[in-house]
């Protein structure tokens, strides 16, 4: 997984969610040296179908490994509606309530004409284990933005556990 960022917002602190914005000069600059490390080749890359910062990381990813990266549009970023743009505080202080439950108990709260985290999980973590299954073996790339990112470690770490179990089981 290759986090797509930081944008202009992320640098400022805002909460982007789904917005498209572009990278930072700094964050091309750490995906390139990212890259050099990398030792096992990559063949596939995939990005959301229409997120400029996680396309342009795509295509730094594209050139260095020759390929052509596909589009997943379920890999988008959790929407956070009418909370984009908006500082953490600002959000705190026009629904104190509201900030301290979503800080507390994110699966409980969605922003104003936003997307349900548990819809958000659903929907980034069935394309990722697809994307998985029928890479089996591959070394893939999946150009992501923060949350999609944590929801997809979240899958690969699970992922993970449930082999180690069947090993041991069988072992």
């Amino acid at each position: 997984m290759i986090a797509a960022g930081p944008t202009p917002w992320d640098a400022e602190d805002r909460l982007v969610g789904n917005s498209s914005l572009p990278l930072t000069a700094e964050a091309m600059d750490a995906i390139r040296h990212l890259l050099d490390e990398v030792r096992t080749p990559i063949t596939a890359v995939y990005r959301p179908a229409v997120n400029e910062a996680c396309t342009q990381a795509a295509q730094i990813i594209s050139r260095k490994f020759s390929l052509r990266a596909r589009d997943n549009a379920d890999l988008d970023e959790v929407g956070l509606g009418l909370w984009q743009g908006l500082l953490p505080e600002e959000i705190r202080l026009r629904f104190p309530t509201v900030y301290r439950k979503w800080v507390e108990e994110p699966l409980l709260v969605t922003p104003p004409d936003g997307e349900p985290l548990e819809a958000a999980i659903q929907r980034i973590g069935g394309a990722a284990r697809q994307i998985i299954r029928r890479n089996r073996g591959a070394c893939i790339a999946m150009a992501l933005r923060p949350m999609a990112l944590q929801i997809v470690a979240g899958i690969l770490h699970e992922r993970q556990a449930m082999e180690t179990i069947e090993i041991n089981e069988a072992g």
